[in-house]
């Protein structure tokens, strides 16, 4: 029962970020708040459209028009009314993404964009926030947690994504996403962070899904080289040469 009271307690003490209340934001907003987390804070400029609906659970009809994190807040606080929330109407973006992430525990990166997620893991990489990294596109999903300096972030693990950026977005398009795979992997964002925020160690592993056939596969990402920024941590912390992950 300590156990448990002391993970209760980190979890009531603990704020977490979810840049982005749609798809995979909904169900984290909602899983962390049914966990007891103390503060969440909710990040989108974006407002609620009836395209919306279908996937993202926190808004109705009535909100259409709406600010997404007002929609979500509301039906949040309705529901668990202990919980503190605190709404960002505008986008996080380079300019002001280290002055949010410096009053956070935890951050969500529940936003579907190529660039702004890459935007996301430098500001946090270089804030030293742990996040999780999800990306849903049609029946499949990846799902990433990273601590900076202890495991491979975005960027290492996917040298290459910024050139393939484009190619990126129009597959997304045309693909679309799938709600209930949105709403796992938001779920499955939620638990990282619940894990982090309770001490476990974050592993160096990328989780993949393929709707298509109920396929998982779990892969280790220590191999991953360093991207600059990971370098520089490797170099400020311990010596030139060293992989940050290379405890």
């Amino acid at each position: 029962m300590g156990n448990r009271s002391e993970r209760d307690n980190r979890w009531g003490r603990a704020r977490v970020l979810v840049i982005g209340v749609g798809g995979l934001g909904c169900p984290a907003a909602l899983a962390l708040a049914g966990s007891g987390i103390g503060t969440l804070v909710l990040a989108d400029p974006d407002r609620v459209e009836l395209s919306n609906l279908p996937r993202q659970l926190l808004h109705q009809e009535a909100d259409i028009g709406r600010h997404k994190v007002d929609s979500a807040a509301e039906t949040l606080s309705a529901r668990f009314p202990d919980v503190r929330i605190e709404r960002i109407d505008r986008a996080i973006d380079a300019d002001n993404a280290a002055d949010v992430l410096a009053n956070v525990d935890f951050a969500i990166d529940a936003t579907d964009g190529t660039a702004t997620k890459l935007m996301i893991n430098d500001a946090a990489v270089r804030a030293g926030v742990a996040f999780s990294h999800a990306g849903v596109v049609g029946f499949s999903g990846q799902l990433l947690a990273v601590a900076p300096g202890r495991v491979p972030c975005v960027r290492c693990v996917f040298p290459d994504l910024e050139s393939a950026a484009e190619e990126a977005e129009a597959t997304c398009r045309e693909a679309g996403i799938v709600g209930p795979v949105a709403g796992l992997f938001g779920a499955l964002q939620a638990q990282q962070a619940l894990d982090y925020l309770a001490g476990a160690e974050v592993p160096a592993q990328l989780h993949t899904y393929d709707g298509i056939g109920d396929r998982w596969r779990r892969i280790d990402t220590t191999s991953s080289l360093p991207c600059p920024l990971c370098a520089g941590l490797a170099r400020g912390a311990r010596g030139e040469g060293d992989q940050p992950w290379a405890m």
